[in-house]
């Protein structure tokens, strides 16, 4: 773990900023990779070789225009995502944070040195017969990429994240588990006429930036296999959305969450919870976010904060994420009163 040497809010304002300059300072590389490519238009064919079979043919073409317009997303895209995972998970392990952020600045520059690989190694070329990387742009691409890894590993020094408890979320814990409470006594009263509790939860603009960085992951990496493949990353984007946002329903028949709205999961029934409670949660303690399973937790986590647990079964956790301390405290408090009914059994 690392040391906490700048106050609470000076670490995140820290680390805020670093995301900041990295993926700004991926997409200005980026772009002028780019810009250069297409500066270049009238010296390259008007379709550019991108891929070569295991006999060195080559079997992939694109323009150089799609090849231009890809380069950004990808490089910012997937090398972002992986400095975004690592600032992230700096609570876990800060060493391997810092080699997270190292490693995708690098890839990222990598992604745009092969781009420009591409079409320096067909400059001046009339057809693709003898197209082929150009081997010392991509050596030098590499290496600048691996150097500028090197140096955000070396300069990225994160501290630990804060875990004091939330007072709200506290406050809303003991309501919540208090028998004697308002809180506990007013979700009684809705129990016993059948209330159901209706929840939206959400990553809010995080789940399109989750779902178009993951979904282009897999589109480009599979394009360049095969370019019908692509059409994966769309399956996997919409996949990843359904699980970024979602309704939580709690009622006289247990509780569930519809992923989406309408995909079913965690699905519970009153004889099998013992009792729940209101926590204040990382993301990735669970792994991170969306629908995770994680040892004898199964989440649907949207992010760090409060967060509806319910205990079940053998040692097994169900933790849910909620709007906010107040929504988590009311749902805790349903749960219980559903899961101690004497009238209100599956």
């Amino acid at each position: 773990m690392g040391e906490q040497v700048r106050g609470v809010a000076a670490e995140q304002a820290y680390n805020k900023w670093w995301l900041v300059g990295t993926l700004g300072g991926l997409l200005l590389l980026s772009m002028l990779a780019s810009a250069w490519m297409l500066s270049v238009a009238k010296r390259v064919p008007d379709q550019l070789a991108i891929h070569w079979n295991g006999r060195n043919e080559v079997d992939g073409w694109a323009s150089l225009w799609n090849i231009a317009a890809t380069n950004v997303p990808l490089s910012v895209g997937v090398g972002g995502l992986i400095v975004v995972l690592a600032v992230v998970s700096r609570g876990q392990n800060t060493l391997l944070a810092r080699i997270g952020a190292g490693f995708g600045v690098g890839f990222g520059l990598a992604m745009s040195a092969l781009m420009v690989a591409i079409v320096a190694g067909q400059l001046d070329q009339q057809d693709t017969s003898d197209a082929a990387l150009s081997g010392p742009v991509l050596g030098g691409g590499l290496a600048v990429a691996f150097g500028m890894g090197a140096l955000a590993m070396w300069l990225y020094s994160p501290g630990d994240i804060d875990r004091t408890p939330n007072p709200q979320v506290q406050a809303a814990n003991v309501a919540a588990t208090s028998g004697g409470s308002a809180l506990a006594a007013a979700a009684k009263a809705k129990a016993s006429n059948g209330y159901i509790m209706r929840i939206p939860v959400s990553m809010g603009v995080w789940s399109w930036v989750w779902a178009l960085g993951v979904g282009g992951l897999v589109g480009v990496s599979t394009f360049f296999i095969f370019p019908v493949l692509g059409l994966l990353g769309v399956v996997v984007a919409a996949i990843v959305w359904i699980f970024c946002s979602g309704t939580v329903v709690i009622g006289p028949e247990g509780h569930k969450v519809l992923a989406g709205g309408f995909w079913k999961v965690m699905p519970l029934q009153w004889e099998e919870v013992r009792a729940a409670s209101v926590a204040d949660i990382k993301a990735m303690d669970y792994g991170g976010w969306g629908y995770r399973m994680n040892g004898g937790a199964v989440g649907f986590i949207m992010g760090s904060g409060p967060a509806l647990v319910m205990e079940a079964g053998f040692h097994q956790k169900f933790i849910v994420s909620m709007p906010d301390a107040d929504t988590a405290g009311e749902a805790a408090a349903l749960v219980n009163a559903y899961a101690h009914s004497t009238t209100v059994k599956n």
